[in-house]
């Protein structure tokens, strides 16, 4: 089974499983257990998908970033794309945490990152670090929450425009999340 296959089997999956909470949603009086284990599995189903772009990713990069066959990434132009939720914790200690990111195999602990804030166009160079898998950064990250007026529960985004190249700002277009599981 090639990537492809793996990828469109996973949508496929999760297709149906949207599918059945739908259908498990509009009968009334729906079964609570039969819901969780049904949102339970669409949610490994997305991680799957992550990890699967992420594999993809690294095999990019790891040889020598020759083109991709199918699509590059699902951000169009860019190698890697990170979403990260700040939480009121990251904002008082100037801290970007990337333990999800680190957990998909989208980033790994050491890798080193050159930074561009955008829009002021500020670069900083910054490595992820152990303990906490957060960027060893702090004060440019802080000035970057201060400037952009990032609050609790705002999104932040990370894409790398080339190899080792990434540009930090806020994001305008935060993922849904999953409301009334």
């Amino acid at each position: 089974m090639n990537a492809s296959d793996i990828s469109g089997t996973i949508e496929t999956l999760m297709k149906q499983t949207i599918a059945k909470i739908n259908e498990a949603t509009s009968k009334p009086g729906c079964d609570v257990a039969e819901l969780e284990g049904l949102t339970k599995q669409a949610s490994e189903l997305k991680q799957l998908k992550e990890q699967v772009a992420a594999i993809q990713h690294r095999l990019h990069a790891l040889s020598g970033g020759s083109a991709l066959k199918g699509k590059q990434s699902v951000s169009g132009s860019f190698l890697r794309e990170l979403q990260i939720e700040v939480s009121q914790g990251m904002i008082n200690q100037n801290l970007l945490t990337l333990t999800e990111a680190i957990k998909r195999g989208q980033l790994k602990v050491g890798e080193q990152l050159i930074m561009e804030v955008l829009p002021s166009g500020e670069k900083f160079t910054s490595d992820v670090m152990q303990p906490g898998n957060k960027l060893r950064e702090r004060g440019a990250i802080g000035k970057f929450y201060r400037n952009a007026g990032i609050r609790a529960g705002d999104y932040v985004t990370l894409r790398e425009s080339a190899r080792g190249q990434w540009q930090l700002l806020k994001c305008d277009n935060p993922p849904k999340k999953w409301s009334g599981f």
